[in-house]
């Protein structure tokens, strides 16, 4: 049996100038505001008396301009000049990479103004005569360069708009497949495989709070910060937790509350602080207060779904996710507190969508933000998200969706810019992975044009054409791993069986390690891995059904799972009816007889159990029951209530 969840999806929209009402308005601002510096630096050359004020004046006009003015005095005068020229475009560029890579404002004005003001300090008289021509004419240059380039890529973007138009609607989503009483999803066995790989996951969640150990350690600004290492371990094993595992809590249960507490660690955080005086030249340490949605989405989405799965609402606490400084700081929030703080930045925001590094915006980090709230609202019956959908929407749709359905993975608050080259198929796989709870027409869309550009029918299916290798933001090497578990977790949410039977050949082509029983992946991030976890973990609709479903009651009620030594046993399935527990078990570190508890059972009723080392067991008075298990391989065993 199925639910239905597909929408139909829309077609994508004619657009004039190729963005958004209001990131054209940005930058008209921005050119208007250059035009204005460029204006004024020209009359400061043209009227200054000394050249040094003639050099100010062309630098403020262009990055470096002040250089040029002069050109003269020989040869040797003129190429030492010329250098501190081109360094300084040098430098504008890296001062720019800072800027997006770390939120860094300041660093282009730095470079930007300390050039105007060592080509200032210089005010010799050798000086180029008509060098406001040079550099008006380098200024009109880079922008009608700018321009032309635009207008290509619109041209571009038009074509395949109308191309990908037509290729819409030939493919439909899959939906839910439900138990037999349909009452509660189908939940299915993960294989051998698939526990070795998803112990890559537990192995680093299940150490201590304050340990690392297996994570990458590059930077902590950008995609190889330990916060997304943790965010995507975390919705990992609360995806198989639900899809496979819902009455399973043991360690899986511990392992979840492991990384939300890991998040906390000031080490995880304390970049922020540095983040938002450069960027936002404000003194701010909390990472949630404002902005920084990189931070507090993110942490937010992983908190809704652990509760969601688990029905644990332990950080609604007040305080539960206070954060404290290595100086003794105190950042005090809960869950609820952090959702109202992410719909209070949204509503501040003109775009909706609010930065993760100051004055940028990423719509996946916001999609995050998005989840958080819905799965609050599914948990506690509140409304927030529906008075913030379609406000985000519009945003969502008119500024961060190009005119060919690529997502615009980045853009200033600030400005309107962007940076192009970024968007491509397989970055709008994720999109299409993590929109799906709250936006599925946009989700399917975003995937049926993937799977039209990256797979040709090949037989009764499909197959994947040849990836090049892509940048891992893990660890920033290149590999076939990331866009192959993008591909592969989107595939398995959307219910493209097809799609997912072609990728997990590829998949099944890449280099492993299997060491101590945990199936890995040599030279791949944390990143790939929990990708490539998704997508061996999920299901149709999984991690839609998480977040606005949650647990059916009979997952709720039912017996579940309580105690569990790891790795010594690994559940590959284990869900209840409301009265009884199913469960499939494999050996972890070898054969033997293994302790399990049992719990949410009825307290002082007798229960039959098939497949432990006894066959009958009464539950105590707290609903709690002692069993054995000897595995020397796959073994089911059920627990029902003797009559």
């Amino acid at each position: 049996m199925s639910a239905v969840v597909s929408q139909a999806r829309p077609a994508l929209p004619a657009r004039e100038h190729g963005v958004g009402p209001l990131t054209a308005a940005r930058l008209r601002r921005a050119g208007l505001v250059y035009l204005a510096l460029f204006v004024g630096g020209l009359a400061l050359a043209w009227i200054a008396a000394t050249p040094g004020m003639q050099a100010l004046g062309l630098g403020m006009a262009f990055p470096g301009g002040g250089f040029l003015h002069y050109l003269a005095g020989g040869a040797v005068s003129a190429a030492l000049h010329l250098a501190c020229f081109l360094a300084t475009l040098v430098l504008f560029v890296v001062a720019f990479a800072l800027w997006f890579g770390t939120g860094n404002q300041a660093a282009p004005v730095v470079v930007w103004l300390g050039a105007a003001l060592a080509a200032a300090a210089m005010n010799h008289p050798h000086t180029l005569s008509g060098s406001w021509v040079l550099v008006a004419l380098l200024a009109a240059s880079s922008g009608g360069g700018a321009l032309l380039l635009h207008r290509r890529s619109l041209h571009r973007k038009e074509a395949r708009r109308q191309r990908r138009n037509a290729v819409l609607g030939h493919w439909q989503p899959g939906v839910t497949a439900l138990a037999q009483d349909g009452a509660t999803p189908r939940v299915d066995e993960l294989s051998a495989d698939d526990l070795a790989a998803l112990r890559y996951a537990l192995d680093r969640a299940l150490q201590p709070v304050d340990e690392f150990a297996g994570f990458d350690f590059i930077e902590q600004f950008q995609p190889s910060a330990l916060r997304y290492q943790i965010n995507n371990l975390g919705y990992v094993l609360s995806l198989a937790n639900y899809t496979h595992l819902p009455a399973m809590r043991a360690y899986l249960k511990r392992a979840q509350e492991n990384l939300i507490e890991k998040k906390k660690q000031h080490q995880v955080w304390k970049y922020w602080a540095i983040e938002s005086l450069w960027g936002n030249f404000r003194h701010e340490p909390d990472p949630i207060a404002r902005d920084n949605v990189m931070y507090s989405g993110w942490y937010g989405a992983q908190i809704g779904i652990y509760a969601a799965v688990s029905g644990d609402l332990r950080y609604d606490a007040p305080g539960a996710l206070t954060l404290r400084a290595a100086n003794g700081a105190e950042y005090v929030h809960d869950y609820p507190s952090l959702v109202q703080t992410l719909i209070a930045n949204a509503e501040r925001s003109a775009f909706c969508l609010f930065p993760c590094e100051p004055n940028w915006i990423y719509p996946l980090c916001n999609n995050q933000a998005t989840i958080a709230i819905r799965a609050f609202d599914q948990l506690h019956g509140t409304q927030h998200w529906e008075a913030l959908r379609d406000g985000y929407r519009r945003r969502l749709e008119q500024e961060f969706i190009d005119v060919d359905g690529h997502f615009v993975l980045i853009r200033s608050t600030r400005t309107g810019l962007t940076i192009p080259g970024l968007s491509s198929s397989k970055e709008d796989a994720i999109f299409a992975f993590w929109m799906n709870p709250v936006f599925p027409d946009l989700a399917a869309r975003a995937w049926e044009i993937a799977r039209d550009e990256l797979f040709v029918p090949s037989g009764a299916g499909l197959e994947l054409k040849p990836l090049k290798p892509w940048l891992d933001p893990g660890n920033y090497r290149l590999n076939t791993a990331y866009a192959l578990g993008a591909l592969g977790m989107a595939a398995r949410e959307l219910g493209d069986s097809e799609a997912h039977t072609a990728v997990s050949a590829a998949l099944g082509e890449l280099e492993v390690n299997r060491d101590g029983g945990v199936l890995s992946y040599p030279g791949c991030s944390t990143w790939s891995h929990a990708f490539m976890l998704k997508a061996r973990v999920g299901r149709t609709q999984g991690m839609r059904d998480l977040v606005n479903r949650g647990l059916p009651a009979a997952w709720k009620q039912g017996p579940f799972i309580s105690e569990l030594r790891y790795p010594d046993v690994l559940p590959a399935r284990a869900v209840s009816d409301g009265e009884a527990l199913e469960a499939t078990l494999y050996p972890g570190t070898g054969s033997g007889r293994f302790a399990l508890g049992l719990g949410g059972l009825e307290p002082g009723q007798r229960y039959r159990l098939a497949g432990c080392a006894g066959t009958e067991g009464t539950a105590d008075a707290a609903g709690q029951l002692g069993v054995e298990v000897e595995l020397d391989g796959r073994r089911e065993i059920r627990v029902t209530p003797a009559v």
